[in-house]
């Protein structure tokens, strides 16, 4: 590779990189004029979130409620626009969105961008509604809406 194509991949990358960044700039922005945004997650995914919300400064631990009529321990947390926003935050970095990063193990980088990919899907499409809509339950569980013979949703 020359010199003219490492230049061209150079800002190729760093194109990418400022694109992302304004579209996290933005999903952080809409998350923090949420009051309440309510997560539906099996109980382990509620705690590998909180563990890695948990060291943001003003952090503060919502209690979630266990889902009525579900025999699996899927929880219901409640959680206000400042603390989606470090949820958010938490995850992108956990994922090395988007940078690779070895300090956060493989597991964890692939636990995180799903959620990362789940929560930023639903606040985009809230935010191209417009104000004044209810924004839906972040859902992290593909098994909701699928047949019991395991077809698609």
């Amino acid at each position: 590779m020359g010199l003219l194509d490492s230049l061209r991949k150079r800002r190729a990358v760093r194109n990418f990189e400022l694109k992302w960044w304004v579209n996290h700039a933005a999903l952080m922005e809409t998350a923090a004029g949420l009051s309440v945004a309510v997560m539906l997650c099996h109980d382990d995914t509620w705690q590998f979130v909180e563990r890695h919300a948990s060291g943001r400064d003003h952090w503060r631990s919502p209690d979630p409620m266990k889902v009525p009529d579900r025999q699996d321990p899927v929880v219901e947390v409640r959680l206000s626009g400042p603390q989606l926003v470090m949820v958010i935050e938490a995850l992108a970095d956990v994922a090395d969105i988007p940078y690779a990063r070895n300090h956060h193990s493989l597991e964890s980088r692939a636990i995180a961008r799903r959620l990362y990919t789940e929560i930023r899907d639903v606040l985009t499409q809230y935010d191209a509604e417009g104000p004044g809509v209810a924004i839906p339950a972040i859902v992290l569980d593909d098994q909701i809406g699928t047949s019991p013979s395991g077809g698609g949703r």
